[in-house]
């Protein structure tokens, strides 16, 4: 592969899972007070959705990798990522004015990347066969 199919491959495949983390990051980094009130229910559901998100995200971008390994445990590694970046989102809350560590939203976090992990099996996304 030269360099530009390397670059395009980066922008179609890895670069939509980075971005989606800085918006993660980003999103969390809004004080309590400035945040809207978008959500009448459960900030659960928004976690899961979220996070899910970034486990199909990451899916993705592991399943166009030129490593063997990585494309074969893609999933695994996407929902152990997920569990990690959770964790740490949650952290860096801790640091943000108005805003708590909660480790419901992990749960909820690692609940969104299963919910995508049964659909991909279930379905069969990004397989060879």
């Amino acid at each position: 592969m030269n360099l530009q199919q390397r670059v395009i491959s980066f922008i179609q495949f890895q670069l939509p899972a980075a971005a989606w983390c800085f918006f993660i990051y980003v999103a969390s980094s809004i004080p309590q007070s400035k945040l809207p009130e978008l959500v009448t229910y459960s900030d659960k559901v928004v976690h899961a959705g979220v996070f899910g998100i970034l486990c199909w995200l990451l899916h993705v971008a592991l399943s166009h990798q030129g490593n063997y390994t990585l494309k074969r445990h893609g999933l695994m590694i996407a929902v152990v990522f997920v569990f990690l970046y959770g964790v740490s989102d949650e952290y860096h809350q801790l640091f943000t004015p108005g805003r708590s560590s909660d480790p419901y939203d992990v749960l909820a976090d690692v609940s969104g990347g299963v919910i995508y992990v049964m659909a991909a099996l279930r379905f069969k996304f990004y397989r060879d066969e």
